[in-house]
């Protein structure tokens, strides 16, 4: 047994460890928040392990996200009163990602791999998320499901639903999660091998999810995925068919239709634009900017503006204290999320990351050029409407993602 194991350690290199547990953790991202923490701490330490194949020019491709955790930490040990680890601690990918991606080597193989198993987790949180309701929500006495409404417990910030779970951390999110389902599906149409049937397979099962769901970001996603799809194929007249992704997205989905009904009636009728017009989102971001204009340049610190956007909204909309410290709202929007945070700087770098990003993928040939764009420009998108850096979910799926495509050897154009 002792020989098997040292002649396997032999025969794999420290590297190809390290990649699967890349595949482990982009496997469990879907859908335990705890496993994957750990997971992506064993990624970091193994990637110290092998600190002598460290490489500038690597470093280099994803240093942008290294420059904005020090950003973030300076600048909130400038601005904070009572500086408290937890500020970072949340951050902390943005510091020990880049370093790791700089170590670890990441050639075709390991993409299609660590690709590869993300598919596999997702699947497998789809089939979970199915099965959720019949633990928690069907009569098995009636054979019927329970009616359900949408509930807060302020306690634990469960959001109680159909169809995405109350007991698997990424479900407590529908926008999170069909960002994850919409870049799914062009993994598999953009890099996998598998046979055409099995794509178109697995592209309506997530699909199916997107509009269980309802979650009028993960929709709006699908129109990135379209965009980049008819770029992909270059061909102008499939711009034809976005009128009939809408007319299939409105038979699924009855929030869109509820949305666009609105916007017919605002658009006809002006007058009948309410105040709070995009809800608690409007609220949010009304608030935020007005935080912003008292502190353009620094901001207010992480502590700092979460208390300061509490007595906003408390001031503008009226929501009680109680309700404010427990739910912990946010801007919901990244780019005034780091504004109100850390200043101007801090939405500068974070667009500049798109940038560079952006400039790279153009770089690429083939399909893997789309499959990055398709992940940047769902991130862009996303951004407008959650903090993708402030939650778990959010900011080690990008880091991990943002990183992981930078440094692939097989991107590079001469490669390709």
């Amino acid at each position: 047994m002792n020989i098997a194991i040292t002649n396997s350690l032999k025969e794999k290199s420290i590297n190809q460890y390290i990649i699967y547990i890349a595949c482990a953790f982009v496997f469990c991202i879907n859908v335990s928040e705890k496993i994957s923490t750990i997971l992506l701490i064993l990624f970091f330490a193994g990637s110290l392990v092998n600190i002598k194949k460290f490489s500038l020019a690597q470093f280099k491709k994803v240093s942008v996200i290294f420059v904005l955790f020090f950003v973030f930490l300076i600048i909130n040990l400038f601005v904070e009163e009572d500086f408290l680890f937890k500020t970072i601690e949340k951050k902390l990918s943005l510091l020990i990602l880049p370093i790791a991606f700089a170590i670890v080597y990441v050639d075709k193989k390991a993409l299609y791999q660590v690709c590869l198993w993300f598919i596999y987790g997702v699947i497998f949180a789809c089939l979970l998320n199915l099965l959720e309701p019949f633990v928690n929500d069907f009569n098995w006495t009636t054979f019927e499901f329970a009616e359900v409404k949408q509930k807060v417990f302020f306690k634990n910030h469960n959001w109680l639903n159909h169809f995405y779970s109350l007991h698997f951390p990424n479900f407590l999110d529908r926008s999170y999660y069909s960002i994850y389902l919409n870049f799914a599906i062009a993994v598999v149409w953009y890099l996998l091998d598998w046979k055409m049937k099995h794509k178109i397979a697995a592209i309506l099962f997530f699909l199916i999810h997107i509009f269980l769901s309802n979650s009028l970001i993960g929709l709006l996603g699908l129109g990135v995925l379209f965009v980049v799809f008819v770029v992909s194929l270059r061909k102008t007249y499939l711009l034809l068919l976005i009128p009939v992704l809408i007319g299939v997205v409105l038979l699924f989905s009855p929030r869109l239709r509820e949305y666009i009904a609105e916007f017919w009636l605002y658009l006809t009728e002006p007058d009948k634009i309410p105040g709070d017009f995009l809800g608690n989102r409007w609220r949010m971001w009304t608030s935020s900017i007005e935080l912003i204009k008292e502190a353009p340049w620094f901001g207010y610190g992480k502590e700092g503006f979460d208390v300061a956007f509490n007595d906003v909204l408390h001031k503008n909309v009226g929501w009680s204290r109680y309700l404010l410290t427990q739910v912990g709202f946010n801007a919901h929007n990244q780019y005034m999320q780091f504004w109100g945070e850390i200043g101007i700087l801090g939405v500068i770098i974070y667009i500049i990351a798109f940038i560079r990003f952006i400039v790279q993928a153009i770089k690429n040939k083939l399909n893997v050029k789309f499959l990055k764009l398709t992940f940047i420009l769902l991130i862009i998108l996303f951004s407008f409407s959650e903090t993708v850096i402030n939650r778990y979910i959010g900011i080690s799926f990008f880091t991990f993602f943002y990183c992981f495509f930078q440094v692939n050897s097989s991107l590079d154009t001469e490669n390709c």
